[in-house]
């Protein structure tokens, strides 16, 4: 078992819509728990020389081994907002495409409103976030059909997480100004504290907020182990993303969510079902997870 603590530091906040909904869709209040994997897997695939088109199935891959993923702000309030933007509009009907088109550009263009999440800072310094990500194993094996060959032990080092550069769209970038990794990692049953994002499913009877605010989200499961999948449907292969599992409502998990409210962090006392453990990282840093994969 093998944890790390990542800070990360934004330029002015990021960008990571609900899908499913509409055009017209709002931001999270901070990036899913997929998101932040998936940034590990661009850099993974990146030192691998793996494609984007299979680089991807390297999440699948880290949300096996995962353990527990927990966020918290440390001097930021989440602004929640949507705004006009011009973008390029794609249609095709029976196979012609109609737009764009340089004869109809009043057909080309759609400016519908898109969500962002501005993190407002408490501190006059840049906004950040804390992550704790717990794995079970510190190695990982990349095998795919479509692979030249089969990666064993890729190792999960500090030296990944160093590399992450956005969560959330391009616009979203961060610079990870810190990471601590430990195998000391520690777990507790019962009665326990924690001030990082958690799924709701872990709560039992008598728990509650101790210090507020907690806010709810719905993010597609990052312990699933097939966020991305190739099913065999009506003789044809279809492949299962982010957005599938939104739109199907299928593979979603309902998440706490800690909101500052002033320089002091929200805490909550959970009761934990079975199943559910506290991993303590070091001294104050404690996120659910899973007991076992």
């Amino acid at each position: 078992m093998i944890g790390f603590i990542v800070d990360t530091e934004f330029v002015w906040g990021f960008q990571a819509r609900v899908v499913g909904l509409s055009r017209t869709s709002p931001s999270f209040y901070y990036p899913p728990p997929t998101t932040f994997l998936g940034a590990l897997a661009e850099v993974i695939a990146k030192d691998y020389h793996i494609g984007e088109d299979l680089g991807k199935f390297i999440i699948n891959e880290l949300s096996r081994n995962l353990l527990a993923i927990g966020v918290r702000p440390i001097n930021c309030v989440p602004i929640k907002y949507e705004d006009l933007n011009r973008v390029i509009m794609i249609r095709a009907v029976g196979g012609t495409i109609k737009s764009p088109s340089l004869t109809n550009l009043q057909a080309s263009f759609d400016s519908p409103a898109r969500g962002k999440t501005i993190l407002a800072s408490l501190n006059n310094e840049a906004p950040k976030l804390r992550w704790i990500v717990i794995f079970k194993d510190e190695y990982l094996t990349v095998e795919n059909g479509k692979l030249k060959e089969r990666i064993d032990k890729i190792e999960l080092s500090k030296d990944f997480f160093w590399k992450i550069h956005r969560l959330g769209s391009k616009e979203s970038k961060v610079c990870v100004v810190n990471v601590f990794g430990t195998r000391d990692v520690k777990k507790k049953s019962g009665i326990v504290i924690t001030n990082y994002s958690f799924p709701t499913e872990a709560i039992d009877n008598n728990s509650d907020e101790k210090i507020r605010r907690w806010e709810h989200e719905v993010y597609v499961d990052p312990f699933i182990g097939k966020i991305y999948e190739r099913r065999h449907e009506r003789k044809k292969i279809v492949e299962i993303g982010m957005l599938e599992r939104y739109v199907l409502a299928e593979s979603l998990r309902v998440f706490k969510i800690p909101i500052m409210v002033s320089s002091q962090n929200p805490e909550y006392i959970l009761s934990l079902r079975r199943g559910w453990v506290a991993y303590y990282v070091e001294k104050g840093e404690v996120v659910i997870g899973r007991e076992r994969i």
